[in-house]
């Protein structure tokens, strides 16, 4: 093997790792000969065992993790130059500006259907969960469309494109071009105007709309801003909410009552746990409540309680739950899970 080695490591992305596609396409054109390997790890495991990489034939590794539960779990030996990366790391870790500008090569994901990209970086909002104005500030432009587009279809990974100022040129712009287009990450349906709906209903859009309703006091501006919405985008269960949990959320109140808003508005929910929902009392419901509302086909056509009447036998199990999700009382030690 060539002296000139550089090994990327994508330890847990769950599309195409940008920055490492960055890195293969800076390395590639100095000469280096470039590896790569995908480990596939979860999200959250009790079972993820550390990686032990031999790298004495490599002038560098880079390492980049996105779920800071993975932070530790590759252990790389025999190599003098190894870089960790990436927002499950440290967050304020960032490439150099040469590397950063370099175009995504894709042939490390040669099963890619989609190109993937931020047009802009930042966010407006300081939701407590999220890291994103710590990582990157306030809203400000950062790539054009013509720079990120290399597939027939586009996912766009932005955290607020609808705070930028000129989101409205950027939605016309992707009108005018016909791209195939999602913002997977979530529009913020407390910026929709009667503008900007408008806009996103002539879209050549993947899939749902996806919106979010992460705190139970935003529902009144979130009913007004839904209405606009439907005026434009009509058909029922077209667009998502992304629903954040965590165990110190009232069951009943706040969890429930945001699954079944969706189940009353046609829209369909999908909820985004916490870590700490997986080390709860209440671990099971949430694994089942997600196993339900996460999956359309079966959130549309039957209720929770159908539902958990067809996915186990257990009738401790079943009316668990569905005393969770109604709201009455359970004994925390529940060991069915």
């Amino acid at each position: 093997m060539s002296k000139k080695s550089i090994l990327l490591i994508d330890v847990d992305s769950q599309i195409p790792n940008l920055a490492l596609m960055k890195l293969y396409s800076y390395f590639k054109n100095k000469g280096y000969h470039i590896d790569f390997k995908k480990l596939n790890r979860s999200y959250f495991s009790r079972h993820n065992e550390k990686i032990i990489i031999d790298a004495s034939d490599y002038e560098k590794v880079f390492i980049s993790v996105i779920f800071s539960n993975n932070k530790n779990i590759v252990k790389v030996e025999n190599c003098n130059e190894v870089v960790y990366g990436g927002v499950g790391y440290d967050y304020t870790i960032k490439l150099p500006e040469e590397i950063d500008c370099q175009k995504e090569d894709y042939s490390i994901y040669p099963d890619s259907k989609y190109s993937y990209g931020f047009i802009t970086r930042g966010c407006i909002r300081n939701c407590e969960f999220c890291i994103v104005p710590k990582s990157e500030g306030r809203i400000y432009k950062y790539r054009n469309i013509d720079d990120i587009v290399q597939h027939k279809q586009v996912k766009f990974l932005d955290n607020n494109i609808l705070a930028y100022k000129d989101h409205e040129s950027i939605l016309q712009e992707l009108i005018d071009k016909k791209i195939k287009c999602q913002f997977n990450q979530g529009l913020d349906i407390r910026l929709i105007n009667e503008r900007n709906a408008l806009l996103l209903s002539k879209l050549n859009y993947i899939g749902e709309y996806i919106f979010a309703f992460d705190d139970v006091k935003n529902k009144s501006i979130i009913e007004r801003k839904l209405a606009i919405v439907k005026k434009y985008i009509t058909s029922d269960w077209r667009l998502k909410f992304y629903l954040y949990c965590h165990p110190s959320m009232d069951i009943k109140n706040d969890v429930v009552y945001r699954v079944e808003w969706c189940r009353e508005n046609k829209v369909l929910p999908y909820l985004m746990r916490n870590r700490s929902c997986w080390e709860s009392d209440y671990k099971g419901f949430y694994n089942d409540l997600c196993a339900w509302c996460n999956q359309p086909h079966l959130f549309k056509k039957m209720t929770f309680e159908e539902f958990m009447k067809k996915r186990t036998k257990n009738v401790n199990r079943i009316e668990t739950n569905i005393k969770l999700y109604n709201g009455m009382d359970v004994e925390k030690e529940v060991k069915w899970w």
